[in-house]
């Protein structure tokens, strides 16, 4: 029987930028599983992964112009390679990647990435320019798609009423998540203690991903400091650290709020490490204002570490219905209520 060759193309590998470049590997890992040959294809000059992954190929076609992944060596490459594979999985929007697929590709889906998430409209220059871009070439690439792919019923149920009208395109969901990894726990406690030996005997919540103002890590702040006098445990913030707006607009909050001895940034986490953080955590903690599926969420889960979440988060009924955690409103009043509960 013929194995189906997919090729995944994603702007990016790096770790750093958050859940599509991390979860690629455990999803592609899955459909090689199923029978499927799996290659992905990048704009990374270097290669992020410091293993070789069985049965998957990382093809790395070097830096593209600016962050809309103009590539011309992608081009020439995909061009001359592209009958070697029966679909195509375009990761993202906004990229030159779906217009290419547009161009030259016959049976391709585009996956989103909660790219049309509502939370997007608030940021009024950028909403202008995509719905720009969306009415000239955006919406065109992805009718022209087998379909896009979507992580959750409810981010479906979302993107039918968002910032740009998705009337005409085909949306299938599909199943998304992680692969449980199979650690030395004892092991990777160790490694833990020996890089942060002043969590060592504490409580402490974990927060992972990226500082982003979609991440609602200002909720989590003020909700300490509504509750501090009933607080004694820590906040661990692991995610790359890049000096942003956001993040100076978080650590003047917490000066203003004197909660210095509360919570403990650290850059971001990979591998033995991150698991470890997650395995010790009390919990993991993710106020967003806007997940499509929210990968940090589920490797707590697959640790059977509960999540204490909003409802702006697209899989908290699965949260709430196999009672993992708790779930809020995506406001300090509503979050300290399930911090202080928990």
């Amino acid at each position: 029987m013929k194995k189906n060759n997919i090729l995944r193309i994603i702007h990016t590998l790096n770790p750093s930028l958050g859940g599509p470049s991390n979860a690629i590997i455990d999803h592609s890992k899955a459909l090689v599983n199923c029978g499927f040959s799996v290659d992905i294809l990048t704009s990374d000059k270097k290669k992020y992964l410091k293993k070789k992954i069985k049965n998957i190929r990382i093809i790395n076609k070097g830096s593209s112009f600016g962050n809309y992944g103009f590539n011309f060596n992608i081009i020439l490459w995909l061009y001359r390679n592209k009958k070697k594979y029966d679909l195509f999985i375009v990761h993202e929007l906004w990229r030159f990647y779906t217009l290419l697929a547009r161009i030259i590709l016959n049976n391709y889906f585009v996956f989103i990435h909660g790219q049309l998430d509502p939370f997007f409209k608030k940021n009024l220059f950028k909403l202008i320019k995509k719905k720009i871009y969306w009415y000239l070439i955006e919406k065109k690439n992805l009718i022209k798609a087998n379909s896009i792919l979507l992580t959750t019923e409810l981010e479906k149920k979302l993107i039918e009423n968002t910032y740009v009208n998705t009337n005409g395109i085909k949306k299938n969901v599909i199943k998304y998540g992680i692969i449980k990894k199979n650690l030395n726990k004892k092991k990777i406690s160790g490694l833990f203690y020996k890089k942060f030996k002043n969590l060592r005997n504490k409580k402490f919540y974990l927060f992972l991903g990226r500082f982003h103002e979609k991440k609602g890590c200002e909720i989590l702040v003020k909700s300490i400091f509504k509750i501090k006098e009933n607080f004694s445990d820590i906040i661990l913030m692991a995610g790359p650290l890049t000096n942003s707006n956001y993040e100076k607009k978080l650590f003047n909050l917490i000066n203003e709020y004197k909660l210095k001895d509360k919570f403990i940034f650290v850059d971001a986490l990979y591998g033995e490490l991150k698991w470890a953080a997650i395995q010790e955590s009390k919990a993991m903690v993710l106020p967003s204002h806007g997940e499509n599926f929210g990968v940090s969420l589920i490797e707590s889960l697959s640790f059977s570490k509960p999540v204490l979440t909003t409802f702006k988060v697209n899989t908290y009924k699965e949260i709430l219905n196999y009672r993992a955690g708790f779930v809020s409103k995506n406001n300090s009043n509503n979050f300290s209520k399930i911090l202080k509960k928990f």
